[in-house]
């Protein structure tokens, strides 16, 4: 119901047919801004919210209504993927000063933050918007110990494995007990395929991509790099019992600290890294993968 309910407040502010904006939507616990009449671009519109949402927002009374400040919350979430990103980050940064002196408001607003923005049932997941909410709960000196270390790894974790960021060096245990360090090659791109427990969709991926032409090809032909990373112990039975059925073209092992630096929300989750060593698609559905590898064989031959 919430959910229909904040489509139906998007579609009303998109409407040509504004309400005028003298009389603002009510929203759960202040009056919402409503554009312009004569602002009719979609961008332009969600901007004007984006920006001006939190303006008539009593903060010092809205925190004893939680419930109603997360539904607002998630309002103001609604209109971000029509905005355009300088305007969504200032809004953001706003946003955060205006608790930045108070741990526990802070740290509430975080956790909304993180159910809206980052959550597995997040309504719009957004790991560049949820970050700045992260690094100040976990910078914050009025805030849990615990609860700033579980935020720091968080933002650890999405600032290491967004698009555009520099893998980490992370420390892989292989099949055969020796060890090496995921790094850049300046003269191949590189696919990592993290996986955890078995399962059906893990081993799905493994057997179309052991027998792709393409993928093998670029392999072959030194384009392409094919990590299969287990997130866990390499002494893990389980791990252990599939580790030698991956091919022997493919660098396959175990690393316990890959949930530190990686997003694995899903088994298994794919990043692919340029020859610098940088994200440059991670979560991307397999399909999509092969199609890429596809592309590029063709081109190279």
């Amino acid at each position: 119901m919430k959910k229909i309910i904040r489509i139906l407040l998007i579609v009303m502010v998109f409407s040509t047919m504004a309400t005028p904006s003298s009389h603002a939507a009510d929203g759960d616990l202040f009056p919402y801004p409503v554009p312009p009449d004569d602002m009719l671009e979609l961008q332009k519109r969600c901007d004007f919210l984006v920006s001006n949402f939190w303006k008539r927002c009593n903060f010092k009374t809205a925190f004893s209504s939680r419930n109603k400040l997360d539904d607002c919350f998630g309002d103001w979430v609604s209109f971000i993927p029509y905005a355009s990103a300088d305007t969504v980050h200032a809004a953001t940064d706003r946003l955060l000063s205006n608790f930045k002196k108070s741990g526990p408001q802070t740290l509430i607003m975080a956790r909304m933050a993180e159910r809206h923005l980052y959550g597995d049932s997040a309504d719009i997941f957004c790991e560049e918007i949820y970050l700045p909410f992260a690094r100040a709960a976990a910078a914050h000196k009025k805030i849990d110990k615990k609860d700033r270390a579980y935020f720091a790894a968080q933002a650890e974790r999405i600032s290491n494995s967004a698009i555009g960021a520099k893998a980490p060096a992370l420390q892989i245990t292989l099949r055969d007990g020796s060890s090496t360090t995921l790094a850049a090659d300046s003269t191949a791109e590189t696919l990592i395929i993290f996986i955890g427990p078995d399962t059906d969709a893990a081993s799905m991926a493994r057997a179309r991509l052991s027998i792709d032409f393409n993928t093998n090809e670029l392999i072959r032909k030194g384009r392409l790099r094919t990590y299969a990373v287990y997130a866990g112990e390499a002494t893990d039975p389980a791990w252990q019992s599939v580790a030698e059925s991956y091919p022997d073209n493919w660098i396959v092992g175990a690393a316990k600290d890959a949930t530190r630096y990686f997003d694995l929300r899903r088994n298994p989750e794919f990043y692919f890294l340029d020859n610098q060593g940088k994200v440059v698609v991670k979560s991307a559905p397999l399909d999509n993968i092969l199609a890429a590898f596809r592309t590029l064989n063709m081109q190279l031959d």
